[in-house]
């Protein structure tokens, strides 16, 4: 039963919600590579390490023995000093900072790397640790940016104009030197975006609900958007024009009968 949804339930639930219903649903777990471990274990000793520094650590003798991880530190620190300062006069500044919402019958989670909020101004500060930052433009409207803003706005009082969220991608390269020079995409916030927002989680709360009140299956993405042929699940949902080696695992790992899929060729 999910009664909390953070911006990874609603982001699939508007990208497909066949397979929001296989992970969230079915919990029917998605293989992970030896690279994409490899970069998760990494995010995660990273922001580990913000969080000591938040709480006033000597991040310095604490950190791992990874020279790109204390270099990325010390290149962020170099780029955004005011990050590493200690809460002023009224000031919260606290580190994974989490909040919820209630919301047409559901909470609204969230969970900030950093959160700086004074009388005045919120600013919400994200830590991202793969070493390609994404277009500006999608991560303008990624649910991740919306969500978070939308619920500070929501829970502090403060009005849209005063809230702001970063994106710190620590681990960016320049091309020419290859030295690590951490970038960063500053989103602000308005009411107009607020009421946008608000409106696409009222919409999309309300399917959700629907679809958990039916007996049917929840419907599967647009074919014609070309996504079914990157998802592990493409072979349980029967969409599979060429079966890669991590679709066949999923279909054993969760336990569907592969003799009963037409042949597919590799």
């Amino acid at each position: 039963m999910i009664s909390s949804l953070s911006q990874s339930h609603l982001t699939l639930l508007e990208t497909c919600p066949r397979k929001f219903q296989h992970i969230f649903l079915e919990a029917l777990a998605v293989p992970t590579g030896p690279d994409q471990q490899t970069s998760a274990l990494w995010g995660s000793q990273f922001h580990l390490l913000m969080q000591q520094q938040a709480l006033g650590l000597p991040i310095e003798v604490m950190a791992p023995a990874d020279p790109e991880m204390s270099e990325s530190v010390a290149a962020l620190r170099q780029a955004a000093p005011d990050l590493f300062a200690t809460a002023g006069p009224s000031e919260l500044r606290q580190s994974e900072h989490q909040r919820t919402l209630a919301f047409n019958d559901y909470l609204l989670t969230v969970v900030y790397d950093l959160l700086i909020l004074s009388p005045a101004a919120g600013q919400i500060i994200d830590w991202k640790t793969y070493q390609r930052p994404p277009q500006r433009s999608w991560l303008e409207t990624d649910w991740q940016t919306r969500l978070y803003l939308y619920v500070l706005a929501e829970t502090a009082a403060l009005a849209p104009e005063q809230i702001s969220m970063t994106y710190w991608f620590v681990r960016s390269r320049d091309r020419q030197t290859g030295r690590l020079q951490p970038e960063s995409y500053r989103f602000g916030y308005s009411a107009r975006q607020h009421a946008q927002t608000q409106a696409a989680l009222m919409s999309l709360t309300q399917q959700l609900t629907q679809l958990r009140q039916s007996a049917a299956a929840f419907p599967k993405v647009d074919i014609a958007k070309g996504r079914c042929d990157r998802c592990p699940f493409a072979i349980r949902c029967q969409r599979a024009g060429t079966a890669s080696v991590l679709e066949q695992t999923v279909a054993i790992a969760t336990g569907l009968d592969v003799d009963s899929v037409d042949e597919v060729v590799l």
